[in-house]
């Protein structure tokens, strides 16, 4: 989610890369917020960070320092923090109180977050990625736990589970590659934009997906980025 080594949190306003324009007449290009400041891509560095901007930019609604905080296991005044730091660089924004007043509340800087690594900040790339994958493996690890204790309470899962991982490759020329690419990133706008407002609270089931899309390369250093 849009290759050319960038790196995206997918909203359901998400579109493609390359600005290709939708035959619905109806279309509206997103509000993109475009971070290319290597201290700002390793200001992400944190996992709670990657958290708050994955719940802002996927719910497209706001959220206080304390319903973001029960989500990383932090206390609010910590998420507070955080969220100035995300303000600092472009990340998230003040958004109009609603209900009770004396608590501040966050959103989104736009509906898709653009993190443009065509920059010479290798460090910068590196911490991003790390970070990305090391709260995926958590998320895998805690998986693969609840799994194993499901099975001694003897519990069966159900025949269309979800894998807790699935890899491999497929044979494609350039052209197929690409059709690969947008229809699987379209199912999954199709399915993002299909939540409703109810189904985007801060008690809502989520689903945690990573998506990485790796060409064969017989000469990498003829490839550019």
């Amino acid at each position: 989610m849009k290759q050319r080594l960038n790196f995206f949190v997918m909203t359901r306003n998400t579109v493609e890369d390359d600005g290709a324009q939708r035959a619905d007449a109806e279309y509206q290009a997103p509000q993109v917020v475009s971070i290319t400041d290597p201290q700002a891509i390793r200001a992400l560095a944190h996992d709670a960070r990657l958290i708050v901007l994955d719940e802002l930019f996927a719910s497209q609604t706001t959220r206080t320092a304390t319903e973001l905080a029960s989500m990383c296991s932090l206390t609010p005044s910590a998420m507070s923090y955080h969220l100035r730091a995300l303000e600092k660089y472009g990340y998230v924004a003040r958004a109009a109180s609603e209900g009770d007043a004396r608590e501040r509340r966050w959103r989104a800087a736009g509906e898709r977050l653009e993190l443009n690594t065509q920059i010479d900040s290798t460090n910068a790339k590196t911490a991003y990625l790390n970070v990305q994958l090391n709260a995926f493996r958590t998320r895998l690890n805690a998986e693969v736990e609840r799994r194993e204790a499901e099975a001694k309470a003897g519990i069966m899962p159900a025949a269309d589970r979800p894998p807790m991982l699935t890899s491999g490759l497929v044979f494609l020329p350039e052209a197929k590659q690409k059709e690969f690419n947008r229809r699987l990133l379209e199912l999954v706008y199709e399915y993002e934009a299909m939540a409703t407002a109810e189904e985007r609270n801060i008690d809502s089931k989520r689903m945690f997906y990573l998506i990485s899309l790796l060409p064969e390369y017989q000469h990498l250093g003829s490839e550019v980025s």
